[in-house]
């Protein structure tokens, strides 16, 4: 990155704000050059983004909160029996996962984009009073069908804490002859979404599934709260940088400069009653 258009903070990087020029466009370039090295690489990783509106936030999803995790399978259990209709028809796990996490049941999906300008937006649409972050992620991205992906998924119903309890829960689903350490060793893997809804389409939505550890000491087959953040917020010395940090005071500015090329409330969120909430907004006197 050029020296004139960055400079390095504490936790990632600060993109410089020239009151008498577009920000947007600095960001733009960012995101240009993220891509060029990207297309540049023999292999098949593509970059990949997530924004968070304050950046003391973890990188950790929903169920890793508020001690859902010891309940997942509850929550899963719950949201299947209230609504069975629901979910009838979506052949497995993973994609259960994501349309409960669409309708706001805490998960261990974690939302990410390939579009950039939709990760700028959420990680300037809350808090103006705080710092936001906007994460770039360099990796491999696989279809929702992967069979590690759907392992990982099917875990969030699993309550035991031994190698035979794990044997027993993944033989039950149809999974035998399964090479559990490589399982319970995965910390993550990135898909992208399956596209069937609008808002999945016009956020470009992908996700991260978590595993159920984020390191190798303890107990392999129990699950633990991790954050992600040491594992893919770092220097990787490959030119794309990981974390930038936004500024509090130039949010409005960069959401104002979203908006004027249609990355707004209304685009991010196309249901009716966030229509209607971006039309009250755009009219209300401060």
């Amino acid at each position: 990155m050029a020296d004139e258009d960055n400079v390095l903070a504490q936790n990632g990087y600060i993109i410089e704000n020239d009151p008498n020029s577009p920000l947007l466009s600095k960001y733009v370039d960012v995101f240009l050059r993220n891509e060029s090295t990207a297309n540049e690489s023999e292999d098949k990783r593509g970059v990949f983004y997530r924004g968070q509106a304050d950046k003391s936030y973890t990188l950790t999803p929903n169920v890793f909160r508020k001690g859902l995790l010891e309940k997942e399978h509850i929550l899963i259990q719950d949201m299947l029996m209230n609504s069975p209709n629901d979910f009838s028809s979506i052949p497995n796990t993973l994609e259960r996962l994501v349309k409960m996490q669409h309708y706001g049941l805490p998960t261990r999906l974690l939302d990410v984009t390939t579009n950039p300008l939709v990760a700028l937006y959420f990680a300037c649409s809350e808090h103006t009073d705080k710092d936001g972050e906007l994460f770039a992620f360099y990796d491999y991205m696989e279809q929702p069908s992967n069979l590690t992906a759907q392992l990982l998924a099917s875990l969030t119903e699993y309550t035991g804490s031994s190698e035979r309890q794990m044997i027993g829960f993944l033989s039950e689903r149809g999974y035998v002859n399964m090479e559990l350490v490589g399982l319970t060793a995965k910390q993550y893997i990135a898909i992208v979404a399956p596209r069937n809804n609008e808002r999945i389409k016009r956020q470009c939505g992908a996700f991260i599934v978590t595993g159920i550890r984020g390191g190798t000491d303890g107990n392999p087959f129990q699950k633990t709260y991790f954050d992600l953040r040491p594992l893919l917020i770092r220097e990787f010395d490959d030119g794309i940088p990981r974390s930038i940090i936004i500024p509090k005071d130039t949010k409005p500015k960069l959401l104002t400069e979203l908006d004027a090329i249609g990355i707004n409330h209304a685009f991010i969120y196309p249901e009716l009653e966030h229509q209607a909430t971006s039309i009250k907004t755009k009219y209300e006197e401060v």
